[in-house]
């Protein structure tokens, strides 16, 4: 299930992000903290920077992993729900 359908999420105002060599750099510079993301958080990250749902992002997901679209929703979800507990998301 895809966590907070209904509700966009958007990367959090006053953030600073690179991508370099596939991988999404993150500066919370209010937290003092660095997040580094692999492929497919880079992935979920871009898509929600670039105004995606929950729902679309699973899709693309899906279908840039080749994985099956149950795994790719719970998979954003999980990663989704962590950006949001690291305060790195916004709605």
């Amino acid at each position: 299930m895809i966590y907070n359908q209904g509700m966009g999420y958007k990367p959090k105002k006053g953030l600073a992000h690179r991508e370099i060599d596939g991988a999404v750099y993150i500066v919370d510079a209010a937290g003092s903290r660095l997040h580094r993301l692999n492929e497919t958080g880079s992935f979920i990250w871009k898509s929600l920077a670039a105004g995606r749902s929950s729902r679309a992002i699973a899709g693309a997901l899906a279908a840039e992993f080749e994985v099956e679209v149950p795994a790719a929703e719970a998979d954003a979800g999980r990663f989704i729900r962590e950006l949001e507990k690291a305060g790195l998301l916004e709605k």
